[in-house]
């Protein structure tokens, strides 16, 4: 059964009509599967800001909003990262372990300020 005002596809069930909702209008955004920071700002608005969370899930945009999110965050990342490694160079060592350790400093200090930035956003 549909409704011709709002475009909603509705189903029934025992006599009672459900609207099928979909997260996103655009089946490729919907199948492809979220990344670590789309899933963290999905977790974010989700209990957060439900009421955004809602009218995002039933305009169909949700999914490709945290799409967008995660490549933002990637990008940030990226960028981020690049500039701390500049500020804080990785030591002229031959020790791999403290290369290492060092790099995932940098990473964990770039993902800190993501995360503030980007990803506890409300959209």
């Amino acid at each position: 059964m549909s409704n011709s005002k709002s475009n909603l596809n509705y189903r029934e069930i025992k006599g009672l009509l459900y609207p099928e909702l979909q997260i996103s209008n655009r089946t490729e955004v919907y199948q492809q599967p979220l990344g670590k920071y789309g899933r963290m700002a999905l977790n974010f608005i989700r209990n957060h800001h439900p009421h955004r969370f809602l009218i995002l899930k039933m305009q169909g945009n949700l999914m490709e909003e945290m799409h967008q999110v995660e490549q933002e965050a990637h990008t940030k990342m990226d960028i981020l990262t690049e500039q701390l490694l500049k500020l804080h160079p990785l030591p002229k060592t031959e020790d791999i372990l403290e290369r290492t350790r060092h790099l995932n400093q940098i990473k964990s200090t770039a993902e800190e300020l993501l995360l503030n930035d980007i990803i506890l956003k409300p959209r």
